[in-house]
């Protein structure tokens, strides 16, 4: 039973952070796209920032998702 739990908290909890990065993430890039009274270099260093992010996301996502193609150990019960 607590395995359940601790696999169904876990689970929401990082759902509901991503869905708050997300949303504030999301509000940031806008405000400062429809800013005009930011400086160029702000407006710059956000998006090299949040772009940055997503590249080093996609790559672990993919590095794990071809290590997982391999992985001898996958089928293995504890």
């Amino acid at each position: 039973m607590a395995d359940t739990t601790v696999g169904i908290t876990r689970g929401l909890g990082w759902l509901l952070f991503l869905a708050g990065v997300l949303a504030l993430g999301g509000l940031a890039i806008y405000a400062l796209v429809i800013d005009d009274e930011a400086p160029l270099y702000i407006k710059l260093g956000v998006g090299a920032l949040y772009g940055g992010l997503a590249l080093l996301l996609l790559s672990v996502l993919r590095q794990q998702l071809m290590a997982r193609k391999t992985d001898k150990y996958k089928d293995i019960q504890r």
